[in-house]
């Protein structure tokens, strides 16, 4: 008689948008593909590390950071592989928009970013260069 494809549709796409809302709410999540896209975040508490190898004369690894965080914190550490303590670490809250020149040897470099309950979006990327002057 009455056509209910579309409500059930609407009931499934709903039961789904409700579950994808809890698990974030309790658990955090994190949407994207860094350094390609920008990453969404809710409620996300974590860490991404990559290394890096920086060549070369007067080489260093940049890492470029933008993003609005509607709470919690964004943090980057960049170091030496091995090294334990930091080389340099920057934090962020709110809106910000930042290129980090780290200067380095030839070696190989941890980029490390931290979350700490974070909901919002952050772009990263990050590459070894060199100057060229």
């Amino acid at each position: 008689m009455f056509y209910t494809g579309g409500v059930r549709t609407l009931l499934i796409l709903a039961l789904i948008v409700a579950g994808v809302y809890f698990y974030a709410e309790r658990f955090g999540l994190a949407v994207g593909y860094a350094p390609f896209t920008p990453v969404f975040y809710w409620n996300y508490t974590g860490e991404s590390f990559n290394q890096i190898r920086a060549t070369g004369i007067r080489a260093f690894v940049k890492v470029t950071v933008s993003g609005d965080l509607r709470q919690g914190g964004f943090e980057v550490e960049i170091r030496r592989t091995g090294q334990t303590s930091p080389g340099l670490v920057k934090r962020y809250q709110g809106r910000f928009a930042e290129e980090i020149r780290y200067p380095a040897d030839a070696s190989l470099y941890d980029v490390i970013f931290r979350f700490k309950d974070a909901q919002g979006q952050v772009r990263m990327d990050w590459v070894a260069a060199r100057n060229e002057f």
